[in-house]
C-alpha cells in the first residue's frame, strides 16, 4: 500500500478525482452567483468552468497517469488546446481589467472596439508563436523575417486601405461625432448614419449618402453642429435704407424671428445695426436653433418673411449702389391695376350691407398689406388690434391646446378675420396664420367698432358671423374633446367702446 501511494500517478489521479469536484462545484457556485447580479466576471468564470478546467484535466491524465512522452502528437495537441483555452480566458480578463472597469472619460473608455480587436488579434498572435516555439519546438526565426518582408509588401499593396484604418482607429478614438449627430466635412453637411473602420456614411438634406474615407476626415476640419451642444446661432445679415429708423428694423426683425417655429425662444433672438455704408445700413439678426439640418428652410423662411414685413412697415431694401443698369422692355407687359378696395369691400362678408357712400369712406381708412406663408396676423392669447378682409388667398386658422391642433379654418376672399375683439376686450382664442401669399385690408378695430355702433346692419352681420363660426367650431372641437361647454358658448355682441371713441362718420385711423 505504501508503495502504491508513493507512485506519482496514483497521487494526481486521486488529486484529480477529488480536486476537479471541488473546483467544478466551487466554479458552478462562483458563476451562478455572478449571474444572478449580472457581474462582468461571469464570462471568465464561465470558461474556466467550462473550457480551461476540462482541458487541464486532460492534460494531467495524459501527461501524469498515461505518462505518455511530451514529444509525441497527442501531448502536444492537449497542450496546444491548453495554451489555446488559457489565452481565451486572458484575453477575457484584459477585457475586464482594462476596458469594462475604466472610469467614465478616460482613454480606455474611449477606445473604440476596433481597438480593443485589434489588441486581441496581438494577444493570439504572441499566444501562438509561444505555443510554436514551446510546444512545438520550431524555430521562429525564419518565420519570423518571412513575416516581415510579407508585411512589406502587403504594406505598400494596401496603403490606402490602411491608411484608412489607421485614421479610423484615430477617428474612433477621439470620437469627434457619433452616429447621429450633424456634420460639416468642406462643402458638404449631413447626419452621420454609419461608422466603421473604413469610412464614414453621412446622409445629406437631400437624401443622398455620402461616404467619407477616414484618410479625408483626418484630413479635413470637421464641424460638428451637436456638440458641445445642439444649440446654434444662426446668423443672417441685412441691408436697410439710411432714411429707416434703426430701432423700428430691429423691432421688426427681433419680431419676425419670434413668429417661426423652429427658432428657440430661450435664448431669445436678437439683432444689432452692425455698419453704417454709403448707400445703406447693415443688420444682422441671430437666431438660436438646435436643428441644424433645417438651417436652409429657416434661413427661406426668415428672409421671405422680411422682405413681406418690410413693405408692410414702409422700409427699404436697398440694392448696393455699385453700378446701375439699364434694361430696355420695349415689350413690357402692362402694370397690374391697382386694387379696387371699393369693390372688394362691397363684395366682402358682412360690410356688403353698407350703401355706397358708407364703403366709400371706409375704404379711404384702409391699408393694403400682403403677408407671406406662415406670417401670423393675429395670435392667440393676444386682443386684436385690427381686423382683415382678404382680398386673396387665404388665411389659416387653428385653435390649439397644449401643442395639439383642436380645430382649423380656412379663410378666403371676401372674409374678414379680427371682429372676435370687436365683442370686447376679448383675446382670440385661434391664431390666424398665411396660408402662402395673402393681400388683405386692415382696419384699426376702433373704427370697425364704432361703424358697428352706428349701422346696426353692420353689428346684425358680424353677430351673425360670429355665432356661424362659433358653431362650427364647437362641432369641430366636439370631435376632439367631447361637446362644447358652456363657456365656449358665444355670447351676445356688445361692441366694445375705446376710452377715446372717434365720431361715427369719421373712422380716423389709429
Amino acid at each position: 500500500m505504501s508503495a502504491l501511494l508513493e507512485t506519482d500517478w496514483f497521487v494526481w489521479g486521486i488529486g484529480l478525482i477529488i480536486g476537479f469536484q471541488v473546483l467544478v462545484v466551487i466554479l458552478g457556485e462562483l458563476l451562478y452567483r455572478a449571474d444572478r447580479r449580472a457581474l462582468p466576471i461571469a464570462p471568465i468564470l464561465r470558461a474556466l468552468r467550462n473550457t480551461v478546467l476540462p482541458l487541464l484535466v486532460i492534460y494531467i491524465f495524459v501527461v501524469k497517469i498515461l505518462q505518455e512522452p511530451a514529444d509525441t502528437v497527442a501531448v502536444r495537441v492537449v497542450t496546444t488546446t491548453l495554451w489555446i483555452s488559457v489565452i481565451y480566458a486572458g484575453m477575457l480578463i484584459l477585457n475586464l481589467l482594462v476596458f469594462e472597469q475604466a472610469p467614465e472619460g478616460s482613454w480606455r473608455y474611449r477606445a473604440p472596439s476596433l481597438f480593443q480587436d485589434l489588441l486581441r488579434m496581438l494577444l493570439v498572435a504572441v499566444g501562438a508563436a509561444i505555443v510554436l516555439a514551446v510546444v512545438w519546438e520550431q524555430n521562429l526565426g525564419g518565420l519570423i523575417a518571412a513575416l516581415g518582408v510579407g508585411s512589406i509588401v502587403l504594406g505598400l499593396a494596401l496603403q490606402e486601405t490602411l491608411g484608412n484604418l489607421m485614421s479610423g482607429i484615430a477617428l474612433l478614438f477621439e470620437k469627434p461625432f457619433t452616429i447621429g449627430d450633424w456634420i460639416a466635412v468642406g462643402d458638404d453637411a449631413g447626419e452621420v448614419v454609419e461608422i466603421n473602420w473604413r469610412s464614414v456614411h453621412v446622409r445629406t438634406r437631400e437624401r443622398n449618402l455620402l461616404i467619407f474615407p477616414n484618410s479625408v476626415l483626418g484630413r479635413e476640419t470637421i464641424v460638428n453642429y451637436a456638440r458641445p451642444s445642439s444649440l446654434q446661432t444662426l446668423r443672417l445679415s441685412f441691408g436697410f435704407s439710411l432714411d429707416d429708423p434703426p430701432n423700428k428694423v430691429k423691432g421688426m426683425l427681433v419680431a419676425l424671428a419670434e413668429q417661426i417655429d423652429s427658432v428657440l425662444a430661450d435664448p431669445p433672438p436678437r439683432a444689432l445695426l452692425r455698419e453704417v455704408l454709403q448707400d445703406r445700413m447693415r443688420y444682422e439678426a441671430f437666431l438660436f436653433i438646435d436643428q441644424p439640418k433645417l438651417i436652409p428652410q429657416i434661413v427661406d423662411d426668415f428672409t421671405s418673411r422680411v422682405w413681406y414685413a418690410a413693405r408692410r412697415a414702409g422700409l427699404h431694401l436697398p440694392l448696393p449702389a455699385a453700378e446701375e443698369y439699364q434694361i430696355q422692355t420695349p415689350d413690357r407687359e402692362p402694370a397690374e391695376p391697382p386694387l379696387d378696395i371699393v369693390a372688394e369691400l362691397k363684395r366682402s362678408q358682412g360690410f356688403d350691407v353698407l350703401d355706397a357712400d358708407t364703403i366709400s369712406k371706409l375704404a379711404e381708412r384702409a391699408r393694403i398689406h400682403t403677408f407671406g406663408d406662415g406670417e401670423i396676423l393675429i395670435r392667440a392669447g393676444e386682443i386684436a388690434e385690427d381686423v382683415y378682409v382678404i382680398v386673396s388667398g387665404q388665411i389659416r386658422q387653428t385653435l390649439e391646446r397644449d401643442a395639439e391642433t383642436l380645430a382649423e379654418t380656412f379663410y378666403e376672399r371676401g372674409e374678414a378675420i379680427g371682429i372676435v375683439s370687436l365683442t370686447g376686450q376679448e383675446a382670440s382664442a385661434a391664431t390666424c396664420r398665411a396660408a402662402g401669399d395673402v393681400t388683405v385690408l386692415r382696419f384699426a378695430i376702433e373704427n370697425i367698432a364704432a361703424l358697428a355702433r352706428s349701422h346696426p346692419p353692420l353689428a346684425h352681420q358680424i353677430a351673425r358671423i360670429l355665432e356661424v363660426r362659433s358653431d362650427a367650431a364647437a362641432q369641430a372641437l366636439a370631435t376632439q374633446t367631447g361637446p362644447a361647454s358652456a363657456e365656449d358658448e358665444v355670447l351676445p355682441v356688445s361692441f366694445r367702446r375705446p376710452q377715446s371713441e372717434p365720431d361715427a362718420e369719421d373712422h380716423g385711423e389709429s
